[in-house]
């Protein structure tokens, strides 16, 4: 049977005051099914003692256990304002989701897409308070048996909250998509995707009772998958995540992007590939594009960057057990200020990271990663203030001695990176500038010798610090065909350490 349905907001209001602000929603859902299956969806606007908590979204779930099929997708454009209990709070959503399952031997599966966006304003005592807001576009899903699972989310979330007559703000927004596509091919497989798998982002402001500011930011982009027996897995994520706050303490006009006491973004396309074709044989992929800031009473930090990862196991005589992921045209960056003019940034682009992992024959393993992670801290102290910062980019491999297996990662050629502490007494700063040829492999099973390479090599690489502190820079490696499992890594570590 076929058929289609509205569904109606749902919206409740528990208020003390006798008296209301507007409430607005703009805009609707529609579903629609196709075999025997569920539907649901639901949006709510709720207020306990003048403190709001809303939520705006859009979900598709298609579940089963045993042999059958079904479908759901739903496209809608939500936007909600409210003004109450001393805050304003606006989410909004735009987009689809859709997911669908279908099992052809005994077993279970859900497959599952959201976009949607959350803001809350709690009072916490004598003025104090604590915003929040986050957004999301993802998909998660498993499979136990034989069948296929496909989901995806597209579209855009975004939320605001204010303190009314005060800075402090947090905003944050999505807009991308998220996509999965799981396939067992015996009663035996498992196939399953990160609960994280999609884009992220959040942001935080609060004021204590006794007066102590505090504000944060974090946004990401995730892709994961796994596969244990014979099956297949490509999950994919893609766009923008972007966040920030601003704190009591601050003094300006609010304006996105420019002067948060803490903002993140990430832009970039990160996609995964597992592949297992026999009992027990394993596969894994994740990679994760992040950026953070934190700023309250101690001090700021700030890090960021991509990582990519894939690991494979082989216990039969199936022809290969296949893992790759990639994060490509990447962009991240993070910062944290004071209105002391004291600030700690940082900043990253990079064309295409690369992981594989790759086996042919029982009893092989493999596995690779790789990773550029930037964090700077400004840290205040009873007597001084100090800073630490540190650049790292790592590529490694490994494979199991005399078998067919091969491991690798790549990182470059295009990209550059900053991070930085400033304040009116010492400047500091580390980065790095492309091409960059930063590589590691591992070929166990070359004939006739095991093949294993590494390479660090960029156009500039540097630290410094003013008036002069700490400074270094070290590129250790490691290439070994002695030993089980053969290795290749190696890295560009570059730090400071400034205080006054």
């Amino acid at each position: 049977m076929r058929y289609r349905f509205q569904i109606v907001l749902l919206m409740y209001a528990a208020l003390i005051s006798q008296s209301c602000a507007l409430t607005e929603i703009t805009g609707g859902w529609s579903a629609a099914v196709n075999g025997d299956g569920t539907s649901l969806g639901e949006s709510t606007v709720s207020s306990c003692f003048g403190d709001p908590f809303v939520t705006l979204g859009i979900t598709s779930t298609s579940s089963l256990y045993g042999t059958g099929s079904v479908f759901d997708q739903k496209t809608g454009s939500q936007s909600l304002q409210l003004a109450l209990g001393g805050y304003e709070l606006s989410v909004a959503y735009d987009g689809t989701v859709s997911s669908s399952l279908t099992l052809t031997s005994s077993g279970s599966g859900s497959v599952t897409s959201k976009i949607g966006s959350t803001a809350s304003g709690v009072s916490t005592g004598e003025g104090s308070y604590d915003l929040l807001g986050y957004a999301d576009i993802k998909t998660e899903g498993y499979l136990s048996g034989s069948g296929t699972g496909r989901a995806s989310a597209d579209g855009m979330a975004e939320y605001n909250v204010k303190a009314m007559g005060t800075p402090s703000e947090v905003w944050g927004s999505v807009s991308g998509m998220s996509s999965l596509n799981i396939v067992g091919l015996s009663s035996n497989s498992l196939v399953s995707t990160g609960q994280l798998n999609g884009l992220h982002t959040e942001s935080r402001s609060v004021k204590s009772i006794n007066g102590k500011t505090s504000s944060a930011s974090d946004s990401w982009i995730y892709a994961e998958a796994s596969v244990i027996g014979e099956g297949k897995a490509n999950v994919t994520s893609s766009g923008t995540a972007q966040g920030g706050a601003w704190d009591s303490s601050f003094a300006n006009i609010n304006q996105r992007l420019l002067n948060e006491n803490a903002a993140s973004s990430v832009t970039g396309e990160l996609t995964g590939y597992a592949e297992a074709n026999g009992y027990l044989d394993a596969s894994h992929v994740s990679a994760i594009l992040q950026a953070e800031a934190i700023n309250d009473s101690t001090g700021m930090l700030v890090s960021g960057g991509p990582a990519s990862y894939a690991a494979v196991t082989q216990s039969s005589d199936a022809t290969r057990t296949y893992a790759e992921t990639w994060v490509r045209n990447s962009i991240w960056g993070s910062v944290a200020r004071t209105n002391n003019n004291q600030n700690a940034i940082e900043w990253g682009n990079l064309s295409d990271l690369g992981s594989g992992a790759h086996t042919y024959e029982a009893g092989s393993n493999a596995l690779s990663f790789g990773k550029i992670l930037m964090t700077t801290d400004y840290l205040f102290q009873t007597d001084q203030v100090s800073s630490l910062g540190n650049m790292s980019l790592d590529t490694y491999a490994e494979a199991t001695k005399g078998k067919i297996a091969i491991a690798g990662t790549l990182m470059g050629p295009d990209g550059d990176g900053t991070l930085s502490s400033s304040d009116e007494f010492m400047q500091n700063a580390a980065g790095f500038t492309g091409g960059l040829n930063h590589y590691s492999l591992v070929d166990a099973g070359r004939t006739p010798f095991p093949w294993v390479e590494t390479h660090a090599i960029l156009t500039r690489a540097y630290v410094s610090s003013n008036p002069i502190g700490s400074e270094r820079l070290n590129q250790p490696f490691k290439v070994d065909t002695a030993e089980d499992p053969n290795v290749a890594w190696s890295r560009t570590d570059g730090s400071y350490f400034q205080a006054h």
